[in-house]
C-alpha cells in the first residue's frame, strides 16, 4: 500500500511541475513549458522551464519579478535579491527563454540534468514580484 501511495504522490508531483505556470498582468503575459536542451556541440544536455514574456500592449514595458526555486523539495532561491530579473520589451514584442542563451538571463530555469551528471531536479518553482511599469 505505501508503494502504491509513493508512486501516485510522485505522479502528482511531475504532474503539478510540468502544467503551465501563466501570469497575467498590465497588458504582459508570462508562460512557461518544460524543454529539452541537448547540444552536443557544447556538451550540454538539460531540461530548462522556458519563460515567454509577451507584452500585450502598444507600448513599451518593463517587468521585473523574481523566482521560487524548489531543488529536491529544499528551496534554493528564497530570500536571495538577485534572482531578481527586469526585461524591457517594445510594444507586441515577445521574448522566448532558448538553451544556453546568455544575453537573456532570466528567460529559463534549470529543471535537471541526466541522472549520471547530477541527480539535482528542480520539484516546484513560483514566479513573484512581478512588477510591469
Amino acid at each position: 500500500m505505501k508503494l502504491s501511495l509513493t508512486i501516485l504522490s510522485i505522479c502528482f508531483l511531475g504532474f503539478g511541475l510540468n502544467a503551465q505556470k501563466n501570469i497575467e498582468t498590465n497588458g504582459i503575459k508570462i508562460t512557461t513549458k518544460q524543454i529539452n536542451c541537448n547540444i552536443p556541440a557544447e556538451g550540454y544536455e538539460s531540461d530548462l522551464i522556458q519563460l515567454t514574456i509577451e507584452n500585450q500592449t502598444n507600448s513599451v514595458k518593463t517587468v521585473s519579478y523574481s523566482f521560487e526555486l524548489f531543488y529536491d523539495g529544499a528551496c534554493a532561491t528564497c530570500d536571495h535579491e538577485e534572482y531578481v530579473y527586469t526585461q524591457t520589451l517594445q510594444p507586441k514584442e515577445i521574448l522566448v527563454g532558448e538553451c544556453l542563451d546568455r544575453n537573456h538571463l532570466g528567460l529559463t530555469i534549470f529543471h535537471h540534468m541526466p541522472a549520471h551528471l547530477t541527480k539535482t531536479t528542480l520539484t516546484d518553482f513560483n514566479i513573484k514580484n512581478v512588477v510591469v511599469k
